[in-house]
C-alpha cells in the first residue's frame, strides 16, 4: 500500500514517493506518485478529468478529517483519531492511484512513457 522513497534527479536529489516499473530485470525506472498526486493537472493527458477527480477525493479526505475534530468538539474527545487515520489513508491510497495511473500509461505507450521523462516524474534507477 505505502510507496517506496527514492531521490529524483529531475528534482536536484530530492527524495519522493516513487512507484517502480521494472519489466526487464536489471533496468528500474521510477514514477515521482507525489509529484503527480500534487500537481494532477500533469494526468490528464493519460485520462479525462484526472484533475476533477484527485481534487474531489482529497477534498473529500479534508472533510472526513474536520468532520472528525468536529465531532470530538461537540461530542466525544476520541472521535478525531477515526477521522484523521481514514484522511491520511486515503491521501496515501490518492497519491499511489496517481503513481499507478501514470505507471501503467508509460507502460502502454512509448510516447507517455516520453511524456513522462520530460515532465521530471520518470527517471532511470540506479541500483
Amino acid at each position: 500500500m505505502f510507496l517506496k522513497c527514492a531521490p529524483n534527479p529531475h528534482r536536484a536529489g530530492r527524495m519522493t514517493r516513487a512507484v517502480f516499473i521494472e519489466d526487464v530485470p536489471g533496468q528500474r525506472f521510477a514514477i515521482d506518485a507525489e509529484e503527480l498526486h500534487k500537481r494532477p493537472e500533469l494526468l490528464n493527458a493519460f485520462g479525462t478529468n484526472m484533475y476533477v477527480r484527485f481534487r474531489v477525493l482529497d477534498a473529500v479526505a479534508y472533510l472526513i478529517c474536520l468532520l472528525g475534530a468536529l465531532a470530538s468538539l461537540a461530542f466525544i474527545w476520541w472521535a478525531f483519531l477515526p477521522g484523521l487515520a481514514i484522511c491520511v489513508l486515503m491521501l496515501a491510497t490518492n497519491r499511489k492511484t496517481a503513481g499507478e495511473i501514470a505507471r501503467k500509461a508509460a507502460k502502454r505507450s512509448v510516447d507517455d512513457f516520453r511524456a513522462l521523462h520530460e515532465m521530471g516524474c520518470l527517471w532511470l534507477v540506479y541500483a
